[in-house]
């Protein structure tokens, strides 16, 4: 396995360093916070709307890609839910999320596409569709 190894200033080097120690403290209060399936809900409707509306249709319909409204992943087992938006379908248009997308962002669009489009998963939660 190559190694290469980058020399630079002291001061480029603190730079460096102090913008690695930023990405820690933010990833540190990322996974730190608890979310209220509301705030799980909005989240993830950005990410839909933003990675998959086009190919899912705005109301979950299918287009491009298959229906998410009533389909088996969207209200079947949540393992088979996460492994398709995490690693795609092989010889498909659906790819895969997992190195495009935070642990977050993945839990968020899993939970407002299992609640959005008539797929609810939790009738009594505060959320609507809309």
């Amino acid at each position: 396995m190559p190694l290469f190894v980058n020399v630079v200033e002291q001061n480029e080097f603190d730079t460096w360093l102090s913008g690695q120690q930023d990405a820690v403290i933010a990833f540190e209060q990322l996974y730190g916070e608890t979310k209220s399936l509301d705030e799980l809900y909005d989240t993830g409707k950005g990410v839909y709307d933003t990675r998959c509306m086009a190919c899912h249709g705005a109301n979950g319909e299918g287009g491009v890609g298959k229906a998410i409204a009533g389909s088996s992943y969207a209200i079947g087992d949540r393992k088979n839910h996460i492994d398709i938006l995490v690693n795609g379908v092989a010889g498909s248009a659906m790819q895969a999320f997992g190195a495009q997308l935070n642990d977050l962002e993945l839990a968020a669009v899993v939970t407002y596409t299992r609640n959005a489009f008539g797929n609810r998963r939790f009738p009594h939660a505060r959320i609507t569709d809309q």
